[in-house]
Parts: C-alpha cells; sequence; structure tokens
C-alpha cells in the first residue's frame, strides 16, 4: 500500500459521519466528566437579618414637664 492510498484511506475514515458524531458525544461526555469531578459546591452564606429600624425614644417625662412650664 503506497502512502497516497494509505492517507486517502484514513482520510474517508475521518470523514465518515459515524466518526464525526461519535468524537463529538465523546467530547461532551468527558467534558461534563470533567465538570462533575471537578465541581465545588459552594458554602451556604448566612443570611445577615435587618435590624428593624428602632422607632425613635419617646421623650423623657421630665423634659415634657419642662415644655409644658415653659409655655405657660
Amino acid at each position: 500500500m503506497k502512502f497516497k492510498d494509505f492517507f486517502a484511506l484514513v482520510g474517508s475514515i475521518l470523514l465518515d459521519w459515524r466518526v464525526i458524531v461519535t468524537l463529538v458525544a465523546m467530547l461532551f461526555v468527558m467534558g461534563f466528566a470533567n465538570f462533575i469531578l471537578k465541581y465545588k459546591k459552594k458554602p451556604r452564606k448566612k443570611k445577615e437579618k435587618k435590624a428593624a429600624a428602632a422607632p425613635a425614644p419617646a421623650p423623657k417625662a421630665e423634659e415634657n414637664k419642662e415644655e409644658s412650664k415653659e409655655e405657660e
């Protein structure tokens, strides 16, 4: 068998649709397997509870008395 015949045979084998489909399928399988092997689950982040807006402090009773005396 001559080199020219050999390369023609190899070319016809590699360009066959069954070989191409098998190659593509194997690439997908190997990529998926690689993804599974390297997958690391991220740790859950604890959600910080939002602090409820504290209502404004009520005025002290003494301040109320002083204000009422000043108004009189």
